[in-house]
């Protein structure tokens, strides 16, 4: 209730959320989800979390509310009574660089919102004067709402970063936590955080060592990677030939970090993509799709286009049901198609794709790369998102099953003869 927080929530009324913006206006709402947050409320199909999440941090885009909140959430996930510490955790995650897979396999280099923001701040006189042009009033209105949008967001995705920064000496003590998940969280959030890689490497490699959850150490061993000192590289290397399939698998996704694929490391990866371990909620990175890790991973890789490379994240793909398949999909195809069509973009989510290849090329003038993809679409009979679609479409191939299992025909049989 307003005016009693206590706790975590201490100060909760004295931010001035009526002056602060989200995605959807004004930040009025945000008190009370994390009032709901703080009392358990965790139920339904968009808990609190999830609705703070989407108000705040909406789809990557940080707003000038989230870093109000930080201070609160921090408190919130270092408190042992709180429950679902382990989901504040990923959203302080959120909060400090969006969404994670805008980031994956490579880290994430703050210096580059920092740059954006001067950019924009650089425009200000420009900005004044398309304002200055509107040619009514309304017309003003939205060009000044637009220009105080775009900074809003710059602002925020710096200082929500710098914010969340400050608190990890305070949140690395999760690593120690009782809960799996919560320590498993806890080192994917240490992963973003280059500039304080000379601290958290040594708490990580202690972590990793002693961690006896296969899922959450491998989320450390990917974490060592991503913060991308070369400095651990033995250290990966170390758990190549680890008893433990996660571990392998981590060590080798972590090295490729390093450009590093020899034999050792993509032959971890080759099997891991045809075999992905089962899916847990301690592998913390990119919801616990192993395969869409190691499609990522392959892609600077020499196996990245080879029918070899292609042939397993395939046939890992072939064993993915229900959700899993939906996410694994989403994450296998915006790294794969790409590779094995280039020429239109996997981000590109418009209706109108890239200017195609003409005329359109017939099936048995394709590599074997991109016929193993074409044969497994048509053999899967499932429809793909708009990033995979869009590639297919540049090459002016079919993109339904039903049309691919035709146009491939029609390669083996070019007479049309029955």
């Amino acid at each position: 209730m307003a005016g009693m927080d206590h706790g975590s929530l201490a100060g909760l009324d004295d931010v001035p959320w009526a002056e602060l913006w989200h995605a959807y206006g004004l930040a009025v709402d945000v008190p009370d989800q994390l009032r709901a947050m703080q009392a358990g409320d965790w139920e339904g199909r968009y808990p609190p979390i999830a609705q703070l999440a989407n108000h705040i941090v909406h789809q990557g885009t940080r707003y000038q509310a989230a870093v109000h909140t930080i201070p609160f959430l921090v408190r919130m996930a270092l408190d042992a009574g709180q429950t679902h510490r382990d989901q504040i955790v990923g959203l302080l995650c959120s909060i400090a660089i969006g969404l994670e897979d805008d980031h994956l396999p490579s880290g994430y280099d703050p210096r580059e919102d920092v740059s954006d923001r001067e950019n924009l701040r650089s425009q200000a006189d420009e900005w004044a004067q398309w304002i200055a042009e509107a040619p009514d009033a309304d017309i003003r209105k939205q060009r000044q709402e637009s220009c105080r949008q775009l900074l809003g967001q710059a602002e925020a995705a710096v200082r929500s970063y710098d914010a969340v920064k400050e608190a990890l000496p305070s949140l690395a003590v999760l690593l120690r936590a009782d809960s799996p998940e919560l320590r498993a969280e806890t080192a994917n959030l240490l992963a973003w955080f280059p500039e304080s890689a000379p601290v958290t490497i040594p708490l990580l490699k202690a972590f990793i060592v002693d961690e006896v959850v296969p899922g959450a150490a491998a989320t450390g061993l990917v974490a060592l990677g991503l913060l991308g000192d070369p400095a651990v590289v033995s250290f990966l290397q170390g758990y190549l030939e680890s008893a433990v399939a996660e571990l392998r698998w981590a060590a080798a996704f972590a090295l490729t970090r390093f450009g590093m694929d020899e034999p050792a490391v993509v032959d971890v990866l080759l099997h891991a993509a045809a075999c992905p371990p089962e899916k847990t909620r301690t592998m913390s990175f990119l919801s616990g799709s192993y395969l869409g890790l190691t499609t990522m991973a392959l892609a600077d890789t020499s196996e990245a286009t080879t029918p070899r490379g292609v042939g397993a994240v395939l046939t890992g793909l072939a064993t993915c049901v229900g959700s899993q398949w939906s996410e694994d999909t989403h994450y296998t195809e915006t790294s794969l198609i790409p590779r094995v069509f280039p020429g239109a973009s996997a981000e590109d989510e418009s209706p109108w794709p890239a200017d195609p290849v003409e005329p359109r090329v017939a099936f048995e003038e394709l590599n074997p790369a991109q016929q193993q993809v074409l044969r497994y679409i048509a053999d899967q009979g499932k429809t793909w998102s708009n990033s995979g679609r869009h590639a297919l479409e540049h090459w002016t191939v079919p993109t339904s099953a039903d049309d691919l299992r035709a146009y491939i025909a029609a390669a083996s049989n070019p007479d049309g003869r029955v």
